[in-house]
């Protein structure tokens, strides 16, 4: 059976995983030893040895493209990019705030913030199974927006004073499994570019 390798790295703390089917088959951050480790060459070996795979069993590269860390999420782009032209296999990339949201929500919108360059933010809202708006702003603007908002939940490395702390800053990678597969298959030359941030 293919296999899809899964890559999240945007929060600074890199992961690789493999999916067989819509099956989690091997997770490096469930591993002490391999948790934020940015040998993706080591961690996709390991991976594949751990479940019996092969390289040719890799069908399809999921690369998380930020926004979040951008030295990390470059490297982790880099690697999927590099391996899909010498494999041949397509690269999918997926938007840290989607995965973010999609593994937070539970019928409430679902507030996204991650530091950039003070005093600016990355600011996003998820609802109703999509990513509803991003942006790259100031913390006070972004406050400001939220202000607005009712009743959210929270996710991303940035506390609101009044609001419970943020659920997560990373996506299960069952989430990020399961959102690559809901996905429409990219064509074979599709590579990840990240987000970044917008210098004013």
């Amino acid at each position: 059976m293919t296999m899809t390798l899964l890559i999240q790295a945007s929060n600074g703390v890199p992961a690789l995983a493999l999916g067989r089917g819509g099956e989690i088959v091997f997770d490096s951050s469930k591993d002490d030893a391999l948790s934020g480790s940015r040998e993706y060459r080591m961690l996709l070996e390991t991976g594949l040895a751990a479940c019996g795979g092969a390289l040719s069993d890799l069908s399809l590269i999921a690369c998380d493209i930020g926004p979040g860390g951008l030295g990390v999420t470059r490297t982790a782009a880099a690697f999927a990019n590099a391996l899909g032209f010498a494999r041949g296999i397509p690269v999918l990339s997926l938007p840290a705030f989607e995965l973010l949201g999609a593994e937070v929500s539970s019928g409430k919108p679902v507030a996204i913030l991650r530091r950039a360059a003070r005093p600016h933010v990355h600011f996003g809202i998820f609802r109703d199974g999509k990513l509803a708006h991003y942006e790259h702003c100031l913390e006070k603007s972004a406050l400001e927006q939220l202000s607005n908002l009712d009743d959210y939940d929270l996710a991303g490395n940035i506390e609101v004073e009044g609001h419970d702390a943020p659920v997560t800053n990373m996506a299960a990678m069952n989430t990020m499994l399961e959102r690559a597969l809901d996905a429409a298959t990219p064509g074979p030359e599709a590579r990840a570019y990240p987000i970044v941030e917008v210098l004013e």
